[in-house]
């Protein structure tokens, strides 16, 4: 028998052909209150007030836990394998890790994220497990009623467990224009499509287009099955239902997945400020125990393999745990130091918040914008530091060239300017390329061309390699500011050879000046 398991309840709403900004304006995804009563249900009023991460933290002298318990919201996710293999299960088991270390920790499965959300914020559970994406959401809405919470662990890498999958013909992002895709909106699903399209080639109307011919589904399993049923052109999945609904759909195939776009989507922890300041020494043991059991993890797969199979409430056969385990890369110390970043300065913590408030802010869930900085508490991962290895223990990529003839997963038109018969880019065009640093950071298992074009004015050689400096002078700048591997990116010149509009307007030649970034999948990865 099949066993599907989903990566959460997702919002329930399973509605088809609505357009996203008309949907933004319903009750989904929206933190509500009033659903959670008893044991705490007022918000933290004032939370804001009672963390201030840039201070040292205040831990009690005897080093005790500093709590009785930690209530800690999961979905049904083979990601937070660490902390269950440190606790021994969903309740502290003794002899685990957690019970040595005095600290008792109870995983409540609460499967929709906004219930989730909202039981942290009516003091239902101090800590939770959500992805980067949606907690820019969360964090929004948190701020809009006062209550104060902040990110302070990485939990784990999506490494191919999420991707998009379209019928025969769909070879790229660009091939979605005018097709019906399947999703579950406001989830992670959601934010790998939104990101894809946005970085493509394709225009604001065209990608409109495409989530407002939608299919919205209630969870995150539906669009692989209607997929698999022809139903739909596309779908946003995740594996096993993925390859399952792709083997079953003759020529269909994998557009792009979380293995290409290898930082895009993060699990994380969240701690309500009011737990947090009571309890700090609960939660750097949450910490340091959850980085313990990863390491019993790499050293003994097998057996967090059997553990999450005899949960009952997760319905993982251990067969499967390990199959799906195969598309998670579970962060150790070394991951969480370099995700979470220093102060102030950039990090794939910071790339991923911002790229979702823009996501969310389109869709109208979120009113106002929050500096990333401001939501984030990295002292708890820093007062480990000593207690495990900084070193990464993930290899570094290796680039290699597509074959001749791979067609690219995406191809971005970009308008570069630089000054006139020179290779000097205008200060008004670095932010341009700023933004294809952002999206090469987040699809970092990727190879890029680079290609300079030119109008038909003036003499073609001089063209050819002036449009070649141009495509250079691209490429050094994303070397020297992103630290992106020279041999990532590729550059070409093409001088007038390939218009894509009439050199006889002013318009036409406007458009033929451009740069091409065309987007491969690294074949090395």
């Amino acid at each position: 028998m099949a066993v599907r398991i989903e990566r959460g309840g997702w919002i329930a709403i399973g509605l088809v052909g609505v357009a996203l900004v008309g949907y933004s304006l319903n009750k989904y995804g929206v933190l509500d209150l009033s659903k959670w009563t008893g044991g705490g249900s007022e918000p933290s009023s004032g939370g804001k007030a009672a963390v201030d991460p840039s201070k040292p933290l205040a831990l009690p002298a005897s080093g005790d836990a500093g709590a009785a318990e930690v209530r800690l919201r999961v979905n049904i996710w083979v990601g937070c394998v660490g902390g269950l293999v440190a606790n021994g299960g969903l309740d502290t088991a003794p002899g685990s890790i957690y019970a040595n270390k005095g600290l008792k920790v109870s995983f409540k499965i609460i499967d929709d994220w906004t219930e989730g959300a909202t039981a942290l914020a009516t003091n239902n559970v101090d800590v939770m497990l959500t992805t980067v994406d949606v907690w820019a959401k969360d964090q929004a809405q948190f701020q809009e009623k006062g209550f104060g919470s902040h990110a302070f662990f990485m939990v784990d890498w999506s490494r191919g467990a999420d991707g998009v999958i379209g019928r025969q013909g769909i070879n790229s992002i660009e091939d979605l224009a005018g097709k019906t895709v399947a999703f579950a909106p406001y989830t992670p699903s959601h934010f790998l499509l939104w990101n894809g399209l946005k970085s493509s080639g394709l225009s604001t109307e065209q990608r409109n287009e495409i989530f407002s011919k939608a299919v919205h589904t209630k969870d995150g399993i539906e669009p692989a099955t209607l997929f698999a049923q022809q139903k739909v052109d596309a779908a946003v999945a995740w594996d096993p239902d993925m390859s399952d609904a792709v083997a079953k759909r003759a020529g269909s195939k994998k557009i792009y997945d979380t293995r290409v776009a290898n930082r895009l989507i993060a699990d994380i922890l969240v701690v309500s400020d009011r737990f947090a300041a009571r309890n700090p020494q609960a939660v750097i043991k949450l910490a340091e125990g959850w980085l313990e059991g990863v390491e019993f993890i790499k050293a003994q797969p097998a057996r967090a393999h059997t553990l999450i199979g005899t949960i009952k409430d997760f319905n993982i056969p251990t067969d499967l745990a390990k199959t799906m385990l195969e598309g998670v890369r579970l962060s150790d110390y070394a991951d969480n130091k370099a995700f979470l970043g220093a102060k102030a300065a950039d990090s794939d913590y910071a790339n991923i918040f911002k790229m979702a408030q823009e996501m969310y802010r389109e869709a109208r869930m979120i009113k106002r914008v929050s500096d990333p900085e401001t939501t984030v508490d990295r002292r708890y991962v820093e007062s480990l530091s000593g207690k495990f290895s900084a070193a990464s223990t993930e290899p570094a990529i290796e680039y290699k060239a597509p074959p001749k003839g791979t067609a690219p997963i995406a191809t971005q038109r970009r308008s570069i300017y630089f000054e006139p018969n020179s290779a000097n880019m205008g200060l008004d065009s670095r932010a341009v390329v700023d933004e294809i640093g952002k999206f090469m950071r987040a699809y970092e298992n990727t190879i890029v061309d680079i290609d300079g074009n030119t109008d038909s004015t003036g003499a073609r050689e001089h063209n050819m390699q002036l449009s070649k400096e141009r495509a250079e002078a691209v490429k050094r700048y994303l070397v020297e500011t992103y630290k992106f591997p020279a041999a990532r990116m590729r550059t070409a010149g093409n001088g007038p050879d390939r218009p894509v509009e009439t050199n006889a307007t002013p318009e036409g030649r406007e458009k033929n000046r451009r740069t091409d970034i065309k987007v491969y999948p690294n074949p090395a990865g």
